[in-house]
This record gives C-alpha cells, structure tokens and sequence, in this order.
C-alpha cells in the first residue's frame, strides 16, 4: 500500500509540474515573466540596480577610510572636505536603501502593460540617479583618500 501510494504521489507531481504555466509567473526576486515591454523595462530597472548594488562593499570601504583619514586630519579645509565627501558616500547609500524599500515588483501584477511602463521609466529613473550618487561618491571619495 506504502508503494502504490508513493507511486500515486510522484506522477501527481509530475503532472503538476508538466502543466503549461501561465504568460506571466511571478519569480522569488520580484521579477515576472511576462513577455513584452513591461518585462523588458523591469529587466532594465533591476540590471540597474544589481550593477549599483555589486559597488556597495567599496562605499563601506572607502566610508572607513575617509573616517579614518578625518581622525588624522589636522587642517580645517581637509576635514571640511572630508566631513563633505562622508556625507556624500552617506547620501548615495542612504538612496539607495530608500529605492529598494520602495520599489515594489509586486505593484506590476496590478497595473496593466501601460501602467506598468509608466510605473518601471518612474523607477528607471529613480535608480539611474541612484548610480550618478554612487559614481560620484566613489570617484569624490577616492580623490579624497588617494
């Protein structure tokens, strides 16, 4: 009996998992499936954001080594320049934790495809000045320490 019903239990899941899948399928990091300019757009907006977020252990980084520097720092325009360059490594980090709490992959299933177009250039936008802070932070940052 324990056999015939392990036996019964695998082809369910087999037939399950054989079914044809829906046109849009949600994926465990927010991104869908769906085909067309929305899924193409949502692509974009996370490339974006996966290639800001691959620079965030340099931000740390270089926050540590400005902070250190400032300790050292005896004249008042190389602290004011460093107390400066902090608080834009700040300011880029801090942009970008606000853009990952409020984006929000899950609004697409709720928006139509124009909608949704709309919904992801607003996003795109947001997460390319995410990138020019975090560019020119770094850069600023590395003038600053080198």
């Amino acid at each position: 009996m324990k056999i015939i019903t392990g036996v019964l239990l695998v082809f369910s899941l087999l037939a399950g998992s054989c079914q044809s899948e829906t046109k849009e399928h949600s994926h465990p990091d927010g991104t869908t499936n769906a085909a067309g300019p929305v899924a193409e757009l949502e692509k974009q907006v996370l490339a974006t954001h996966d290639s800001v977020m691959t620079q965030m252990s340099e931000l740390m980084r270089l926050k540590k080594v400005v902070s250190t520097q400032l300790e050292k720092a005896t004249d008042a325009a190389t602290k004011q320049r460093g107390l400066a360059v902090r608080e834009q490594l700040d300011g880029a980090d801090q942009l970008m934790m606000d853009w990952m709490h409020e984006y929000n992959g899950d609004t697409l299933k709720k928006l139509d495809q124009a909608q949704g177009l709309v919904y992801l250039k607003d996003q795109q936008t947001k997460v390319n000045t995410v990138r020019e802070a975090m560019q020119k932070s770094l850069a600023d940052a590395k003038r600053y320490v080198d």
